[in-house]
């Protein structure tokens, strides 16, 4: 793969866009990547996103749109814009959700990691943006293992060390060559929507690959629907979700469980977390007996491997 030769495609997953919001993220891609494919999840009735690109007028020579007229799900969109790169030769593919707003920059500076990191004989598998939360205001580390730590930890980039080996990254802003993905699968469509990246990045690196954060390059993003007010031990805020988004975060957190290529400590750790996310939205959230009947359902259907859409 030569650098001089990095042709890249942008695969943006919509659905019930915002129009603002979408079309200031097509405006910083189309100024970084060679092509833009948007697949739209919206319902066939609803016509919002061509509408949104008619009357933002945005130059249609480097920009495709699949309407699937279903919500499939963000793995199954993600596979199909990943195809059409694949199929019109891109070397890379960086991917997103509607909701990330890329720093002018982010895209030359992922493939400047990229390159930089091979050049030091490591096997990239994906990398990803430093990204900042616009309902938190938090800028997020990344998910690390920690020498002399059991559980892995977080790890922020620093001018001194600017590229992080992390265990996963977040869909949004993840920059794979397409090589990568014909060796390691495309995103299963099962998980439907949440945790799709975070299988994707332990399947790549039982493969073999490494999986990096870099400070190079910065995203915005909004994580969750809001942003929620907790008390451990003090306040804080953590971004919330929808009952919906619980069950299907719950139920495919147990089918990561279920997956051997997955770290023992990840799963306990992470076990962790979503007993907390439980705690957090049945006890502090605004549909607290639904968000608990949704996660407690995800967790049961998850044990059965019912998966797919809801």
């Amino acid at each position: 793969m030569n650098e001089s030769n990095s042709t890249t495609h942008a695969v943006v997953v919509a659905y019930f866009p915002d129009e603002a919001t979408l079309i200031a993220l097509l405006h910083r891609f189309l100024a970084q990547v060679d092509r833009v494919v948007i697949v739209d999840n919206t319902p066939k009735h609803d016509d919002r996103l061509i509408a949104q690109i008619t009357r933002a007028a945005i130059d249609g020579n480097s920009l495709s749109i699949v309407r699937l007229g279903d919500n499939l799900g963000i793995a199954a969109a993600l596979n199909i814009g990943i195809e059409i790169a694949r199929n019109e030769g891109a070397q890379f593919v960086v991917l997103s959700d509607q909701d990330s707003l890329p720093a002018h920059d982010m895209v030359p500076n992922l493939r400047a990691a990229f390159y930089a990191l091979k050049a030091n004989g490591i096997n990239v598998g994906a990398i990803g943006p430093t990204f900042t939360d616009l309902y938190t205001e938090l800028t997020y580390p990344f998910q690390a293992h920690i020498p002399g730590k059991f559980f892995y930890g977080h790890t922020h980039a620093t001018p001194e060390n600017p590229h992080v080996e992390a265990i996963t990254i977040i869909t949004s802003g993840t920059l794979i060559a397409l090589n990568v993905l014909d060796a390691v699968g495309n995103m299963r469509e099962d998980f439907f929507i949440d945790h799709v990246d975070i299988e994707w990045c332990h399947r790549a690196r039982a493969h073999g690959y490494e999986i990096y954060g870099t400070g190079w390059a910065r995203m915005a993003q909004r994580m969750g629907d809001e942003r929620l007010k907790i008390w451990y031990g003090r306040w804080r805020y953590e971004s919330a979700y929808s009952p919906l988004r619980i069950y299907y975060r719950l139920r495919n957190f147990v089918a990561l469980l279920r997956l051997d290529y997955i770290d023992r400590r990840w799963k306990m750790r992470s076990g962790l977390y979503w007993a907390k996310t439980i705690y957090a939205h049945t006890l502090f959230g605004k549909q607290k007996l639904k968000s608990l009947q949704m996660a407690l359902k995800g967790i049961w259907h998850g044990m059965l491997g019912r998966m797919g859409r809801y």
